[in-house]
Order: C-alpha cells, then structure tokens, then sequence
C-alpha cells in the first residue's frame, strides 16, 4: 500500500467480506469524524481511545492539522460512514518515534480493520524512515495489546499516570512487505 493508493483510496475487504474504502483523512471529513467518535464508539471505545472526551473542539483541532510530514491521519469508510480511524504524529521529545493512535467502530472491530490500519501506518513512519513507533495502551485492553503485540510492539514502560502500557515498534534496517487484500479505486 503506498501513500499514492491511500490518497486515492483502496478498497479492504474485510474477513466478513463486507469492504471498506481507507484513504487518507480529508479536512473535509470532519463533521464524519464527529459523528464517528459520538455514534461509532461505544462509551467505553470513546474512553479507551481518547480519555479526555471527544468533542467538537477536538475535531476542530485534527482539521487544522492536515496530513504532513509530521502527521498521518487515515479513515475507513463504509457507505460514506466513518468505521475506523488511525493516525501517527512525530514528537517533540522523541523525533523520528511517532506517537501511533487507533480507533475502530465497535460494529468493525475483530474483523481485520484495525491490523489493516496499523500496517498502513507502520509502513508510511518506515517508508518515511522513522526509527520506530509508539503507543499508549490502556493496562486493561487487552485485545488491543495482543493485536500489538502480533505486528511486533514490545512493552518499554507506561505512562507517568500507570495507567497506561508505553509500547513500541522499533525499525530494523530491513523493509518490510505487507500486503492486504485491497483493491485500489
């Protein structure tokens, strides 16, 4: 999958068979964006996503900061419906480790989006030659840390608040090959 596919936007079939348009994030996508974290997500999705609430003003914030070099946002559609939601942002204190974050409508979790999402995001920080990424986790979610850990993240700390793991994914020299079932629009 490059960068050119997910401006254009590639088709995911989904292991339920249902597919699913994932393309880079638009400013544009904004009022779906709100939409998509107050219906898509349960409470405790919200919670596990973002813990300090979703709300119009975040969305404002994520509009005004279009994809870059230090950030790549992606979104999944169904039937014009946001489903997923997934991005990295270089840091401050640690450049060249992006700061990963994922979310996925509770009706598409289980199926292969979120691990077709964390693969675009882990090729783009490789192909634009980061030395790694990284996550925060919640201690308790655990189906997300084994997803994690599968694609290869290793537990290095937690938060300063404990309440969260610090994983990360750090990039060997070698390129890596990853290919999903995908079409390209």
């Amino acid at each position: 999958m490059t960068v050119l596919d997910l401006a254009r936007g590639a088709w995911l079939t989904l292991r339920n068979r249902e597919k699913v348009l994932v393309r880079m994030f638009h400013p544009e996508d904004s009022e779906r964006l709100l939409e998509f974290f107050i219906k898509g997500l349960s409470p405790d999705s919200q919670d596990l996503f973002f813990a300090h609430g979703l709300d119009p003003d975040l969305v404002e914030w994520i509009r005004m900061e279009p994809n870059s070099d230090r950030v790549f946002r992606l979104i999944a559609l169904k039937d014009d419906r946001i489903v997923g939601y997934a991005y990295w942002r270089d840091q401050i204190t640690r450049p060249g480790v992006p700061l990963l974050s994922i979310a996925v409508a509770d009706s598409h979790q289980g199926i292969g989006l979120g691990t077709f999402l964390m693969n675009c995001l882990i090729d783009e920080a490789r192909r634009r030659r980061m030395r790694g990424i990284e996550l925060h986790v919640f201690k308790h979610n655990q189906r997300a840390i084994s997803l994690y850990k599968k694609l290869g993240f290793e537990m290095v700390g937690q938060t300063v608040d404990r309440l969260q793991w610090v994983m990360e994914l750090k990039f060997d020299s070698e390129p890596r090959s990853f290919s999903g079932a995908r079409e390209t629009v």
